[in-house]
Formats: structure tokens, C-alpha cells, sequence
């Protein structure tokens, strides 16, 4: 699998935080069909992120996966990805309310060409468990850094607004992708 042949499932709160930092575009030139399943587009209600995902999916910078109807693989996907995440689904007759990361995990056990974009650390971990390739805010950033999309300077101001936006950096996990950002310059 190339990268471009690859389809990066963004969660929600990995999509909002990059819309509050105005950096949507570093993700849409990640290589890849950006795509989210629509249980994640129905979590993304507040601006900026509404605005910025209604005029990615019109111009095509993001495909929203159609809710799973009659697809019994798909549904037996779902189902999967409900257990491997010990959550509940609310129901109602011939129409389950799948969460966003169920959803997601759903669609990553259907294809062999997904990785999840996702900052939430139990879908993270499930994901890591299940072999599925896994990245997130900070792997964008970095990934547009080593691409030459962004300078190093301005990534790290990207990651700071991000935490300031409520993506809730550690102290550690701030220090370590300022040095996967460096790495990546250093590395062009």
C-alpha cells in the first residue's frame, strides 16, 4: 500500500483541534483520502470546525462514509469495534446509534488501507492493539513538517495554539513532539 492509496479516518476531536488552529489544510495535503464515517461529521457542530468540514466536504478535501445500512459486513465491523471498545450502543428499531469511535474502529476492521487520525487515547490504544496504523494532531504536524508544508517554527506555534485550544498537552508529550518537530526539519 502506497500512501496515496491509504484512507486517514479522522476522529472529531482530532478535526476540531486542527480547525481551531487553522491548520485543516496540512491535513488535506497529507497523503491519503481524508475521509470520517458519519457519526463523526454528526459530533462536529460548533464553528470553526462545522464551517471548515461543510466546505471540505464541497470541495472534496474530505468524503464522508455513508452510514452503514444493509452492508452486513460493515454492520459486523461495527459490532466488532463496539466490543474491542466495551461501549453500549443505543438502538432503535433498524437504526443502532453508533458513536464516533465506533464508527471509526468500524471502518478501519473493513479496510486494509486505514489509519486512524485520532488524539483519544482508548481508541489510540485499541487501535495499536488490533495492529491498525494509528496518528494524530501532532503526526499531522509533524508529517507537514518532513513534507516541507510548514516550517518547524511555525508547527511549534501550531502546537502551542493547540494546546491553548484545549487538546491538553502534557508537559511531556509537548517537549516530545517540539523534538519529533525538530527531527523532521533537521531531517528535509
Amino acid at each position: 500500500m502506497t500512501g496515496d492509496d491509504r484512507t486517514l479516518l479522522v476522529d472529531a476531536s482530532t478535526f476540531i483541534t486542527l480547525a481551531e488552529t487553522g491548520s485543516c489544510p496540512l491535513l488535506y495535503r497529507t497523503r491519503g483520502r481524508t475521509a470520517l464515517p458519519a457519526a463523526v461529521q454528526r459530533e462536529i457542530t460548533d464553528d470553526p470546525a462545522a464551517s471548515e468540514l461543510e466546505r471540505a466536504v464541497r470541495s472534496a478535501d474530505v468524503h464522508v462514509l455513508d452510514s452503514i445500512a444493509d452492508d452486513d459486513a460493515r454492520l459486523e465491523a461495527y459490532e466488532r469495534a463496539t466490543e474491542h471498545l466495551e461501549q453500549s450502543i443505543r438502538t432503535s428499531p433498524g437504526n443502532p446509534a453508533w458513536t464516533g469511535d465506533v464508527a471509526l474502529l468500524g471502518e478501519a476492521l473493513e479496510r486494509s488501507d486505514a489509519v486512524v487520525v485520532t488524539d483519544d487515547k482508548p481508541l489510540r490504544d485499541t487501535c495499536k492493539a488490533l495492529s491498525i496504523p494509528v496518528s494524530g494532531s501532532i503526526g499531522i504536524l509533524v508529517r507537514a513538517v518532513e513534507r516541507g508544508d510548514i516550517t518547524a517554527d511555525a508547527a511549534t506555534d501550531v502546537l502551542l495554539a493547540m494546546d491553548e485550544t484545549g487538546a491538553r498537552l502534557s508537559a511531556r508529550l509537548l517537549r516530545r513532539a517540539e523534538r519529533l518537530i525538530e527531527d523532521a526539519a533537521s531531517d528535509r
